[in-house]
C-alpha cells in the first residue's frame, strides 16, 4: 500500500503533498486590529489575546520580535488610509497525523491588510467626524451558539456558527442578530458582544461556557473608568434584554455601537452614544505607531 499523499485544487495538482491544519481544522486562532492613520488601535489587548490563545490551544510561544518586525514591514508598505484593518491568523502549520497535531509544530502566521468596511448604518459622531460611528437594527438568531469551556472566550477559526447567523441576516433589513445557547442563555451578536445598560450599570453576557471575548468589551472598563460607568458578567436571557434601559454592540473594528430598536421594540441610545464617544476618545489616546513596536 502506498503511503504517498496526492493533493489537488480545482482538479490541478499541487506542489505540496500537505496543508495547513488550520484550512484541515481550524486549528488556530486570529485578532482582527483597526488601524487608524497606519497605527495600531489597542494593541495591547490584542497582543494579550494572541498570547493567552497560544497557551490556552498548547501552541508554541509567539516569537513578538518577529512578529512585530512583519508588522512594521507590512504597514509601511503602502501609504496608510485614514482607516484600514490588520487581521493576524495563526494556524498550528502543517503536519500530524489526522487530528493529532506534530509532536514539534511550526504555527504559520497570515497577515492581512484589509479596507475598512463601507457599512449602511455608519454616520458620523459631533465629537470627531473622522471617526466612523455606528447605530444598529437588531433581530434575534435562529442559529444556536454551541457550548464548550474549553474554547470559551477564544476568538479560534472555528467560526461556522457565526457565518451562518450572518449569511441568514443577508436582505432582512437588520444590521446585527443576538444568538442564544439553547437553554436560551444570550452569548453575544454575530460579529461582536452585547451589552446591556441598567442606569450606570453596564452588563454583559457571562462568557464562560461559550462566545467570545472581544478586544473592544475587555479594554471598555479601563477606558471608561472616568466616567462613573461599573461593568459585570452574568448570565442573561431576552427577557434581561427586553427590559434593558439601553443595549450597544461592541467589537474591535467598529467599536460601541448603540442598539436602537431590537425586533419591534425601540430603545434609546443616549447612553450608548455618550458611551461611543467615551471609547473613541479613549482609543484614540491609545493608538500605537509601528515605531513604538520595534523590539
Amino acid at each position: 500500500m502506498s503511503d504517498i499523499v496526492h493533493t489537488w485544487l480545482d482538479g490541478d495538482p499541487l506542489s505540496t503533498d500537505k496543508l495547513d491544519r488550520g484550512l484541515l481544522y481550524g486549528d488556530g486562532f486570529f485578532t482582527t486590529i483597526l488601524l487608524v492613520d497606519g497605527q495600531l488601535a489597542n494593541w495591547n489587548q490584542h497582543w494579550a489575546r494572541l498570547k493567552d490563545s497560544a497557551e490556552r490551544l498548547k501552541f508554541p510561544a509567539l516569537n513578538q520580535a518577529n512578529l512585530m518586525n512583519d508588522l512594521i514591514s507590512i504597514i509601511k508598505s503602502r501609504p496608510a488610509e485614514p482607516f484600514e484593518i490588520l487581521k493576524i491568523l495563526i494556524t498550528r502549520g502543517k503536519g500530524g497525523i489526522g487530528y493529532q497535531p506534530a509532536e514539534k509544530s511550526v504555527p504559520s502566521i497570515y497577515i492581512q491588510r484589509l479596507p475598512f468596511p463601507q457599512d449602511a448604518s455608519r454616520k458620523s459622531l459631533k465629537i470627531d467626524q473622522a471617526w466612523p460611528f455606528f447605530e444598529l437594527k437588531m433581530t434575534l438568531s435562529e442559529t444556536v451558539c454551541s457550548q464548550q469551556p474549553q474554547l470559551a472566550g477564544l476568538k479560534h477559526l472555528n467560526r461556522l456558527e457565526n457565518v451562518l447567523a450572518r449569511q441568514a441576516l443577508m436582505n432582512t433589513g437588520f444590521d446585527e442578530a443576538v444568538m442564544l445557547t439553547q437553554n436560551g442563555e444570550i452569548i453575544s451578536a454575530t460579529q461582536s458582544n452585547l451589552v446591556l445598560i441598567e442606569g450606570n450599570q453596564l452588563i454583559s453576557p457571562l462568557l464562560d461556557q461559550s462566545g467570545v471575548q472581544g478586544t473592544c468589551l475587555s479594554s471598555l472598563p479601563q477606558a471608561l473608568a472616568e466616567e462613573g460607568w461599573t461593568i459585570e458578567s452574568r448570565h442573561l436571557s431576552l427577557a434581561d434584554l427586553a427590559t434593558a434601559e439601553e443595549i450597544f454592540c461592541c467589537n474591535s473594528v467598529r467599536g460601541v455601537m448603540p442598539v436602537k430598536q431590537f425586533q419591534h421594540k425601540d430603545f434609546e441610545t443616549e447612553k450608548g452614544t455618550k458611551i461611543a464617544q467615551a471609547w473613541l476618545k479613549w482609543q484614540a489616546a491609545h493608538l500605537t505607531d509601528v515605531k513604538e513596536l520595534k523590539p
